[in-house]
């Protein structure tokens, strides 16, 4: 793909497209009417469009049909929000019962049993995120090559 395509994925389609499909377009407006097209006429359909970086970070657009049932991926924005949320309210009854001299015990057993969820999934974000910065740094490095031949 040359920079100013977009591609259109498609997943838990009906008929003759399915999760390998892909359609590319010369410009954005182009894509999102194709998506909206294809979606109307197979509503179980979920179409993705992407830029010519491909799978790296979000996609452009995200057009899903009314029959399309959803995916069951953990997202991004679930990864940061409850392992935040579990991470520092973990922390917080830790440090309230060590403040305290561990006199009341339950505040650390429980603190110490929501950090460990929480600091997983802020790691597997955290994992997430720089390896997606560093593929669109290979990829952009990868360009800078091809056009200096």
């Amino acid at each position: 793909m040359a920079a100013g395509e977009y591609a259109v994925h498609f997943s838990q389609s009906v008929g003759d497209l399915d999760s390998r499909s892909c359609a590319i377009l010369p410009s954005l407006a182009d894509a999102e009417s194709f998506a909206h097209e294809q979606v109307e006429l197979h509503p179980a359909l979920l179409s993705r469009i992407f830029d010519h970086h491909g799978f790296v970070g979000a996609p452009a657009l995200e057009v899903a049909g009314k029959a399309y049932k959803g995916h069951n991926d953990i997202t991004p924005r679930f990864r940061r929000w409850v392992g935040s949320l579990l991470f520092f309210t973990g922390s917080i009854l830790f440090v309230t019962d060590w403040v305290a001299d561990f006199r009341f015990d339950w505040p650390s057993v429980l603190g110490s049993r929501l950090m460990i969820p929480g600091l997983i999934l802020l790691v597997t974000e955290a994992l997430v995120m720089l390896h997606n910065r560093r593929k669109l740094a290979g990829l952009g490095a990868g360009n800078a090559v091809a056009a200096k031949r």
